[in-house]
């Protein structure tokens, strides 16, 4: 398990930003008109889930707020697996809350709005103007 805490700050580090939450971050960072609305997030996530490097990925979402529970660590061929099962884990979707999955070593972060949309944040890259 990872804390949010410990995770935001490597975070900040790895991306070079100061947000104060995970919230803060889809707040400041992902203009209305940067969503993407695809027909399934989950299958989204998994299909590009080879743009990550071999790496340990975090999934953030509402169960990760839950006293003692934090942020998910999986490794990058296991995420298709991870969001198969977290309905039976955690007796909700992993999308139908914010949900994150970042990739630090890749410098991608993934994140799906509860409305359904969703956006990737490429850190190797300069941010897209709004």
């Amino acid at each position: 398990m990872t804390t949010l805490t410990v995770l935001l700050g490597r975070v900040n580090a790895a991306f070079g930003w100061d947000f104060a939450s995970f919230s803060a971050l889809i707040e400041q960072l992902v203009p209305p008109g940067r969503w993407r609305r695809p027909h399934d997030p989950a299958f989204q996530a998994v299909a590009d889930s080879a743009a990550f490097l071999p790496e340990t990925l975090y999934v953030v979402s509402d169960e990760s707020y839950r006293e003692g529970v934090g942020a998910f660590a999986v490794q990058r061929d296991e995420l298709s697996g991870f969001i198969l099962a977290y309905p039976g884990r955690h007796g909700v979707a992993m999308f139908d809350s914010d949900t994150f999955i970042i990739g630090i070593d890749s410098k991608l972060v993934w994140m799906f709005h509860h409305e359904g949309v969703w956006t990737l944040f490429d850190g190797r890259r300069p941010a897209a103007p709004p």
